[in-house]
């Protein structure tokens, strides 16, 4: 247990200082033209183990035409990751974890939906606030920081995109979806 605590808060203050970097603009973006579901895949390879414990089907949509965004693609891979843990964290076995890829006009969008516990519509607008949690016991138990959907949203508006969180309420299940600039060539 001391060493799991020492684990935890070592995460906190490694977010932290991530956190104030990406508000400060000081995190150096690589931004180039890559293929988005490659990074969907290079993530779920790595989320894998977890995947397998909770007892959780991954089902992506929306694979074709391939779609080329212009980002930072290990920022774009830390965003997925985390919405993807969240997912996790919060879906009962045999939940399914659904990753919806689309395009509109000069955005990619990435849905990440899950059918886990939810969130209250009265947390919605909190919920991107550093340290806010939805119900303290439930993430304290999952190890979450409470500033991991704070740092996603800044990347990705660092990334020249956004992000929204979407629920119908405790148990139905929630929807992040964050979108990215398409690449000028589409191929």
């Amino acid at each position: 247990p001391m060493h799991a605590e020492m684990q935890r808060m070592q995460r906190l203050v490694d977010d932290l200082q991530t956190l104030s970097r990406v508000e400060a603009g000081a995190i150096e973006m690589q931004k180039r033209p890559f293929f988005l579901r490659r990074t969907v895949q290079q993530v779920l390879t790595q989320l894998q183990p977890q995947l397998v414990a909770g007892q959780l089907q991954v089902v992506v949509e929306g694979k074709e035409p391939p779609i080329f965004v212009h980002a930072d693609p290990d920022r774009t891979a830390q965003v997925l990751l985390n919405l993807l843990s969240n997912a996790i964290r919060y879906t009962p076995p045999h939940g399914t974890i659904t990753i919806h890829l689309s395009r509109s006009e000069q955005f990619a969008h990435v849905a990440v939906r899950d059918t886990g516990s939810g969130i209250p519509t009265d947390a919605l607008p909190f919920l991107f606030e550093r340290f806010y949690r939805v119900d303290h016991s439930r993430a304290r138990k999952s190890g979450g920081s409470g500033i991991g959907l704070a740092i996603a949203r800044r990347l990705v508006w660092a990334m020249g995109g956004d992000m929204t969180a979407h629920s119908e309420g405790l148990s139905q299940g929630s929807t992040f979806t964050f979108t990215l600039p398409l690449a000028n060539e589409q191929s």
